[in-house]
């Protein structure tokens, strides 16, 4: 029964840390692609007196004019004894950015535009795109947090488990040193531990990945947040199995390597 427990605690271990990694590196991916949304959706519009071709500002990646002859003729239609054609209608444009900027970055780019003279007026959704940056900002630092702290805890959990696995085999490892063996082959049943572990971990790790990424729930909110986003699941399963035996590896030699 002990012998299952701690096979148990290795893989319980190792699950936490897998998973962990992989819902960081989804959040990352969907992070950067409701950037690009966010980017795509929001534009700054400027008023000015002269035609615009370009603005020369690495912020900006594109400027659109905005028809403004719909709105002129409901004024003539409104206000027939007026002469429009003897007006002279400033001009209006939809900037794009080339990225997702911080309201700081948003405020030292409308102290770029004012520097234009002949750009008048400046029309932004500060408040809102703030909040939404403030919002995406906090989930990612929570999101690097959990992963680090579950990281560190998980790994010290492994060391100790194999620590305990050490001692079991510690006889067996003490005469083998005696006769030069070498460290690889001295901890020979700690590496066969862990890899076994690593590999039933990871399948459990993939086997969960691949059910919550297929599930309703998770396809609903991909589709809220109009992303997007797909998952490679050979390329994570490579990616996993690689720190999943990295991590057994290092660990097994970390304890081998501090036997006295």
């Amino acid at each position: 029964m002990n012998y299952f427990k701690s096979h148990i605690t290795l893989i319980l271990a190792l699950i936490s840390i897998l998973i962990s990694i992989f819902l960081f590196r989804a959040f990352n991916k969907i992070l950067k692609e409701y950037e690009k949304s966010i980017v795509n959706n929001y534009s700054i519009v400027i008023v000015s007196t002269s035609k615009i071709e370009s603005l020369n500002i690495k912020e900006i990646s594109s400027i659109e004019p905005i028809s403004i002859k719909g709105q002129i003729n409901n004024l003539r239609k409104k206000f027939k004894n007026i002469d429009f054609n003897k007006i002279n209608f400033p001009y209006f444009y939809k900037l794009k950015l080339s990225k997702m900027l911080s309201p700081k970055e948003i405020n030292r780019l409308k102290e770029k535009l004012k520097q234009k003279p002949y750009i008048k007026r400046i029309l932004t959704h500060s408040s809102s795109q703030t909040k939404i940056y403030n919002l995406l900002m906090l989930l990612n630092i929570i999101t690097k947090t959990f992963m680090g702290i579950t990281g560190i805890l998980g790994f010290l959990l492994i060391l100790k488990q194999l620590e305990v696995w050490k001692l079991l085999h510690n006889e067996r490892m003490y005469i083998m040193e005696l006769f030069g063996a070498p460290f690889w082959l001295r901890g020979a049943a700690l590496f066969k531990i862990a890899l076994f572990d690593s590999v039933i971990s990871l399948l459990i790790t993939f086997g969960i990945i691949y059910y919550v990424t297929n599930s309703s729930l998770f396809t609903q909110i991909i589709q809220e947040l109009n992303i997007n986003f797909t998952i490679d699941y050979i390329k994570e399963f490579l990616f996993l199995a690689l720190i999943s035996l990295s991590i057994a590896v290092i660990s097994s030699i970390m304890v081998v390597v501090s036997q006295k």
